[in-house]
């Protein structure tokens, strides 16, 4: 399990940089046990795996995400998806053809985070 979870995290810092390290410390502080198994699981090996694109890996999560209102983690999967190469209008199509499935108050909520992400990775630069 060691050797999923430092492929894990690289793979996981290589997506997310800075502000996926943000998001990650409380849970790797106060949780444990769950940044084990986000790291070592997710990361160090569904994500690795080479069934699917990583733009396709992200389009599921963000979909998902947003299908459950479980907004608090778009915005590392935004930043994720911008790093494996997709853009902030891709990203709009996808929330785009959320709509009429999950209702306009989630892709508002949805977009409303990457507005703020994309405002979050300026100020970081």
């Amino acid at each position: 399990m060691k050797e999923n979870m430092d492929s894990g995290l690289k793979h996981f810092s290589n997506l997310s940089g800075e502000y996926g390290a943000r998001a990650l410390s409380p849970i790797q502080e106060h949780f444990p046990e769950l940044a084990e198994f986000i790291l070592g699981s997710a990361y160090g090996d569904i994500f690795q795996r080479k069934s699917i694109s990583a733009d396709w890996k992200e389009i599921a999560v963000i979909s998902s995400l947003i299908t459950m209102g479980q907004f608090e983690q778009l915005g590392v999967h935004y930043v994720m998806a911008l790093k494996v190469g997709m853009t902030v209008d891709e990203i709009k199509g996808v929330l785009l053809h959320l709509l009429p499935c999950v209702g306009a108050p989630r892709i508002i909520s949805a977009f409303t985070i990457l507005q703020e992400t994309l405002e979050e990775l300026q100020n970081m630069e």
